[in-house]
């Protein structure tokens, strides 16, 4: 399954807040990552949260490249394979994230039969990083290049100066 969106932020905002997988407590609904370096190849303890339940999973890191994808692999033989990640590119229209999620094994077989919770699922989690992109954007702070003139102008002058 595959969905596509459109955040307002940069490419290398985006792709920072994407692969920082340590942080998506603070935004994924449904995956918490442990403690980790993220580097290819590496391995990572992965919580998944699905229909109330809670599967502890280690997750392989397959994709890192700044500033274009981050993708991980799960495993439990023979039950499912999981591959998810997100591939940032840029047209136009501006930049665009795909988030892309395959199911393999006697799971897969299952996720396709329930196809439509699983987009749902996917549409959630992607709401969820459009909004931390925008509370992103939010957090900078404005350019106080009238209030550093203003200081610099004032900063000469004694109390009896004026």
């Amino acid at each position: 399954e595959e969905t596509i969106f459109s955040p307002q932020i940069s490419r290398m905002r985006a792709w920072g807040l994407l692969a920082d997988l340590n942080q998506y407590e603070a935004w994924h609904p449904h995956y918490r990552f442990g403690p980790c370096v993220i580097e290819l190849g590496n391995k990572i303890d992965m919580t998944w949260s699905v229909m109330g339940k809670h599967a502890s999973l280690e997750a392989k890191i397959v994709a890192h490249q700044k500033p274009d994808s981050i993708r991980w692999r799960t495993r439990t033989f023979p039950l499912f394979s999981i591959e998810e990640g997100y591939e940032l590119f840029e047209n136009e229209t501006g930049l665009h994230v795909r988030h892309s999620f395959e199911c393999t094994g006697f799971l897969g077989l299952w996720a396709r039969l329930i196809v439509q919770g699983l987009r749902r699922q996917m549409r959630e989690q992607d709401a969820s990083f459009m909004a931390l992109a925008k509370r992103a954007v939010r957090a900078v702070p404005p350019p106080n290049r009238h209030k550093r003139r203003a200081a610099n102008v004032t900063k000469g002058k004694e109390k009896g100066d004026g």
